[in-house]
């Protein structure tokens, strides 16, 4: 990949990122956006997609949020939520796009008439330092069998002083990020160790199922903890 350059210029009051990454071609999942500027502040166009081309609109968060704009991608059958962020890493922080799955930003252009983007679906956004620093809040909250929720509901606004799998982890990363993020990281790291190390225990909520199963221990949930970490650490930025 052949790297550009970075700086920032404002538009209204809103600093914004432009970054140029000049990824490399032929990629069967690559994604390509334009979006046009509107009267109201937003932008609106479509995605060039593998398989379709959708339409795209994208905003100003209405709310504190990472996110430096939010919106929707749209389909056949439906809208999907999508929101460009940055996240830091130890190298710098990078433009993130959050459609489901984290994807690092291969190309944000801004200008008067509008705002490109680019990424690639075949590739997710690596894990950060903050993914790692879930997993030890987590594991803190499920130190001991005492406080271990057996019967999760993934319902974590429950007055209990017991606490899930899922609802640590989610505690966890809504403390690190501001909010919970559904597809962080550490999340995902942890859904795709249960699959390969406990498939019998998955029937469709990962987290929930594998809390639930009457075969899981305390000690099955911290060796998940130690797991998902060494996955983490092979990739890490």
């Amino acid at each position: 990949m052949r790297r550009g350059f970075t700086h920032w210029v404002a538009r209204g009051a809103l600093v914004l990122p432009m970054l140029w990454v000049f990824p490399a071609s032929g990629s069967s999942q690559s994604v390509s956006c334009n979006l046009s500027a509107e009267d109201t502040g937003s932008f609106v166009g479509s995605c060039k997609f593998a398989t379709a081309t959708r339409r795209i609109e994208l905003s100003r968060p209405a709310d504190a949020s990472d996110a430096l704009w939010v919106g929707t991608v749209e389909d056949a059958i439906g809208s999907t939520p999508v929101e460009i962020a940055t996240y830091q890493y130890s190298s710098a922080p990078r433009l993130i796009v959050r459609t489901g799955l984290w994807h690092v930003l291969g190309e944000l252009s801004v200008s008067e008439e509008g705002l490109r983007l680019a990424w690639d679906e075949g590739i997710e956004a690596p894990p950060s330092q903050t993914d790692l620093d879930i997993f030890i809040t987590a594991r803190d909250l499920l130190n001991e069998e005492a406080r271990w929720d057996r019967e999760d509901d993934r319902n974590c606004e429950n007055d209990t002083s017991l606490i899930s799998l899922y609802c640590a982890l989610a505690r966890a990363t809504a403390g690190a990020m501001g909010r919970y993020q559904h597809r962080q990281p550490a999340m995902q790291a942890v859904r795709r160790v249960i699959a390969a190390e406990w498939p019998d225990r998955v029937v469709d909520h990962r987290l929930m199922n594998f809390n639930n199963d009457p075969r899981t221990t305390l000690a099955d949930v911290h060796r998940l903890f130690d797991l998902a970490e060494e996955s983490l650490l092979r990739t890490i930025d």
